[in-house]
């Protein structure tokens, strides 16, 4: 079911996100069909009150003096429907607008029209709305939503109210109802909040967060039911399946795929979770430490266990009994540790530092690291690997689902704002730049993945927050974008093709064979630049000289990324 922006006049741009002074609060509603602009009779005549007729919810909302929204809201985004019905339901609308233009000169109107038929179909609102919110928030960032659910059938109302409670709306935003004249003569006000206060798993995963997390500001929360690629959603449901057990987790990703995001989500949806260790649950990044600090982070002190143990010291081991362990950079654990933690794990004892007793703890270990498991194996003794990885899982890079960029730039946008204080209305792009940094990002290798995502928003946030010289849209993009690294060579759609039936060890397709004859060369040049890059990479990732990495050396590299493969090679 798609959303359709309808243009209220032909001056508005509804492509274009809307800020307002202030940032006056927008309403969101469905039009009241039987209500709207004023509430009627089963045989659809107009109820009266005193001579007048009564104003429907949306007027009384916006319009009635004993409304806090009363000429505060600037936006209002009215939902309706089409389908089999939609001249009704447009005739409905159009009255409303006529009356709004009398009371409400300055409001600006954002139609969206459902094409769904069926009013009472959950589901289909559902899918309606998960579609149209993150819309709306693009185009209001940072701006408090007013969801009204009054409007609407039973079904709309109840899909609302559980969006709103179980985390699809995005903050800022207040779920309020709207009371009928008749009631508000028995004491009820025009509008009131609804909170129904729903304990769910993604309200406690959006709250909690390491207790140490070496990039707290690159790190987003994820939402299994925004993802479009098969490779992530496989990875979130082989996690929610191990969450609940009692078994040791390996994450292995690239830098900046999403570790301690994903390890954040294990716990919240596990047993072995302390509500209030929320906000800093146990977390250690390895390579921050030496290992003498690391062992006493993890397993404490006594006091006078050494110079300057002046009292007692619990240990992320005592603090992690009943919650979970997270252990990042596994790899930087040095081996006298890795001993220690054996009998942790496989006892649920420890001792602290100084101290001649045992202490027990019952915890949860999950761990990870972006080495190779050809590294990892030998920085890591065999008897403590085989202890810590008895479920892996593996996050795919960026450029396995260039499908996800969509809502990840929404949600690394707004994180950077959120990190850097700058305003939300910063963050906003028209649809036609935003599909020009789209194009872009798919393109590129992304080699720090989130991580890169977070140095283009912030680039682009400098660009267009700076008072004094503001950037266009299009420069801000241009400006943003260098901050990453030189762009992946270009592969052609041919040599993606023989690439993917090559991995998957199929035939040639047919239509590649129908488009002509195969450019042989063109292809290998493409493989060879690919490897060119990646060897780079990885080269610079793990502080490697490139003749180590590969069977090839530096000249090689640079000879594969010639721009112009006629030109003659170095010698």
């Amino acid at each position: 079911m798609k959303a359709i922006w309808v243009p209220s006049s032909p001056a508005m741009n509804l492509s274009t996100p809307v800020a307002a002074a202030q940032g006056a609060p927008v309403l969101i509603s469905w039009i009241a069909v039987n209500n709207d602009p004023f509430e009627r009779s089963r045989e659809r005549s107009f109820r009266l009150h005193g001579g007048e007729r009564i104003e429907g919810p949306t007027l009384a909302l916006l319009t009635n003096s004993d409304s806090e929204y009363q000429g505060r809201i600037t936006d209002a985004v009215l939902l309706r429907q089409g389908g089999d019905e939609a001249a009704f339901h447009t005739n409905i609308y159009e009255e409303l607008v006529a009356v709004l233009a009398e009371r409400c000169p300055t409001l600006r109107l954002h139609p969206i029209v459902w094409s769904g038929s069926d009013p009472t179909d959950h589901s289909a609102i559902f899918e309606f709305l998960r579609e149209c919110i993150p819309q709306v928030r693009r185009k209001f960032p940072g701006r408090e939503l007013v969801v009204h659910v009054s409007p609407g059938t039973p079904s709309m109302q109840t899909v609302w109210v559980l969006m709103a409670e179980t985390g699809f709306i995005e903050a800022p935003f207040r779920v309020v109802k709207s009371f009928k004249q008749e009631d508000r003569q028995n004491g009820k006000p025009v509008v009131t909040p609804v909170v129904v206060g729903i304990d769910t798993f993604y309200k406690r995963y959006m709250e909690t967060r390491p207790r140490t997390d070496a990039a707290q500001d690159e790190v987003i929360r994820w939402d299994p039911a925004r993802f479009r690629s098969k490779a992530l959603a496989d990875v979130f449901r082989e996690a929610q399946r191990v969450a609940p057990l009692k078994v040791p987790v390996l994450i292995l990703g690239e830098r900046g795929t999403g570790k301690t995001t994903l390890a954040t989500w294990i716990r919240a949806a596990s047993p072995y979770r302390k509500a209030s260790l929320d906000d800093a649950w146990p977390a250690v990044a390895c390579g921050q430490y030496t290992s003498e600090t690391m062992r006493t982070e993890l397993f404490g002190y006594r006091k006078g266990a050494f110079t300057g143990a002046d009292q007692n010291r619990d240990g992320l081991l005592h603090t992690a009994d009943g919650d979970t362990l997270f252990l990042d950079e596994l790899g930087d654990i040095a081996h006298d540790l890795q001993r220690l933690l054996i009998k942790a794990i496989e006892e649920g004892r420890f001792q602290r530092l100084g101290s001649p007793e045992f202490e027990k703890t019952d915890f949860r270990l999950i761990t990870a690291t972006n080495l190779p498991a050809s590294e990892l194996t030998q920085r890591i003794a065999p008897d403590f690997f085989d202890r810590v990885r008895a479920f892996e899982l593996r996050l795919p890079s960026l450029r396995e689902i260039p499908e996800e960029l969509d809502w990840m730039w929404d949600a690394v946008i707004v994180g950077a704002a959120r990190r850097a204080r700058v305003h939300r209305r910063y963050t906003s792009l028209p649809e036609k730049e935003r599909s020009r940094l789209m194009t872009a990002l798919r393109a590129h290798h992304l080699p720090g993945n989130i991580r890169d995502l977070f140095r283009v928003a912030w680039r682009f946030l400098a660009a267009r927050a700076d008072d004094r010289w503001p950037l266009p849209h299009n420069e801000a993009i241009s400006y943003a974008l260098e901050a990453l690294e030189a762009p992946a060579p270009h592969s052609d759609e041919s040599s993606r093709m023989i690439a993917q039936a090559f991995a998957q060890g199929r035939s040639l397709p047919e239509p590649l064979i129908k488009q002509g004859p195969v450019q042989t060369e063109v292809l290998v040049a493409d493989l060879r630049k690919y490897l060119a890059m990646e060897l780079r990479r990885v080269s610079k990732a793990h502080h490697l000289p490139v003749d180590q990495v590969a069977d090839v050396g530096e000249r090689t590299l640079r000879n594969w990324l010639r721009k112009d493969p006629s030109d003659p090679p170095e010698s």
